[in-house]
């Protein structure tokens, strides 16, 4: 392993969302596994969720230690906003997990479990939220309101971790997050959980039902990685690959994984180019069905 200077990594979601969470394992594994190392320096990013990160090291072509966390945002921003940077102008170095997302309520909502829940949305508006359209907050709740015929309201927030202020303030009805997002929430006893996005029930909230218990059968799988600078040259890459397939063998990713319910996704180099590519499919599809493209 050739990596021994110290590297930063940019946090690319705001504090109260789970890139930081996930940030903070990555740097605790390195300090578990690589002591001889120096510390993994964490630098937030996070006022416009991926695109700060992007355009920073876009200026930071072909160094070498930098590196920043990243998710859809990094294909979802540049679709949206019509950019010309785009992940193709950096370097992926790897997929590390899958997560799921779960749809909360504020627990005194009135809804004990997503049966009387999806009764009440079906003859009702209610309202749910997230930091920009074209979010996957968005597109999952048009596709509950597609399959459940309801009227949802969809609020943009001023942040991510805003959208949880604002269910427990009463100005949203309900939400859906990841369980890095929510699990503070529902430990304080202001929030519960009463459907998992996803075919089986996920351990960090094992009697969860799925939504396709009740009939709506809405599922998504959301990605986390790492991404660096353009013009990173193949041994430079390789020892970034090298480094983190190492720290995925500690004690802290591992509880990582396991407090937040997510599943190892380990897909480095080349791999995760292609995915990348595919992802674009996908969300250039999906935002461009819900109309939300420029120019369509």
């Amino acid at each position: 392993m050739t990596l021994k200077t110290e590297a930063t990594l940019i946090v690319h979601g705001p504090p109260g969302s789970a890139p930081p969470v996930m940030a903070d394992a990555l740097r605790r594994a390195q300090a578990e596994v690589l002591p001889e190392h120096p510390p993994l320096s964490l630098r937030p990013m996070g006022d416009d969720p991926g695109v700060d990160s992007m355009e920073f090291m876009a200026t930071k072509t072909g160094q070498t230690d930098l590196i920043s966390t990243c998710t859809p945002v990094f294909i979802q921003a540049p679709l949206l906003r019509g950019m010309e940077l785009t992940h193709r102008d950096l370097t992926p170095i790897a997929r590390l997990v899958a997560d799921r997302f779960f749809l909360v309520v504020r627990t005194d909502s009135g809804w004990d479990d997503i049966g009387a829940f999806l009764d009440h949305i079906r003859a009702n508006t209610t309202r749910t939220g997230g930091y920009f359209l074209g979010g996957i907050n968005h597109l999952l709740s048009l596709a509950i309101a597609d399959q459940t015929k309801a009227d949802v309201e969809f609020i943009v927030t001023e942040s991510e971790p805003a959208v949880w202020n604002a269910m427990i303030e009463g100005r949203i009805d309900w939400g859906v997050g990841v369980a890095a997002e929510i699990l503070p929430h529902v430990e304080a006893g202001t929030m519960k959980v009463l459907a998992v996005f996803d075919e089986n029930r996920r351990p960090a909230f094992p009697n969860t039902p799925t939504l396709a218990e009740a009939g709506v059968p809405v599922t998504f799988q959301l990605w986390r990685g790492l991404m660096a600078p353009g013009g990173l040259s193949e041994e430079a890459q390789a020892d970034w690959h090298e480094h983190f397939a190492t720290l995925r063998d500690s004690a802290a990713w591992r509880d990582y994984l396991t407090r937040n319910g997510q599943e190892d996704a380990w897909l480095p180099g080349e791999p995760f180019r292609d995915f990348l590519e595919a992802e674009w499919d996908w969300y250039e599809r999906h935002l461009g069905l819900a109309g939300l493209l420029p120019n369509t």
